[in-house]
């Protein structure tokens, strides 16, 4: 059975670049903001989220990161994938809760090797 990810990303493209990468291996759901992304993970049992940082609403990333890991206190690994690229985002990022952190943009390889490194931890 594959494993199942939910990626949280508002851009479409991007949206469209990981189910591309992903979908022959991984049952992929994907929701575009973080409030329909947090009802998706309270009715299903995900494997590992993919979560961007910026996005559309009330909620963004570092809401979703919290929620999930303080919260609902789910058994869920979450990468975080972000344009925020700066000198100490990936510690804080870490330090909130992530269990990994990539810097878009992202390659296939390197994703595929994080996903891979995040699933056989969980």
């Amino acid at each position: 059975m594959k494993k199942k990810i939910l990626i949280i990303e508002d851009n479409f493209e991007t949206q469209l670049i990981f189910k591309i990468y992903l979908r022959e291996i991984y049952d992929i759901k994907i929701s575009d903001n973080a409030t329909d992304g947090l009802e998706e993970i309270k009715n299903n049992n995900f494997d590992l989220l993919i979560l961007d940082v910026n996005l559309p609403g009330k909620l963004d990333g570092n809401d979703v990161l919290r929620i999930v890991k303080k919260e609902l206190k789910v058994d869920l690994r979450v990468i975080v994938v972000t344009a925020f690229a700066m000198k100490g985002d990936m510690e804080k990022f870490l330090a909130q809760g992530a269990d990994d952190y990539i810097a878009k943009p992202v390659e296939k390889a390197y994703l595929m090797k994080r996903i891979d490194a995040q699933l056989s931890e969980g």
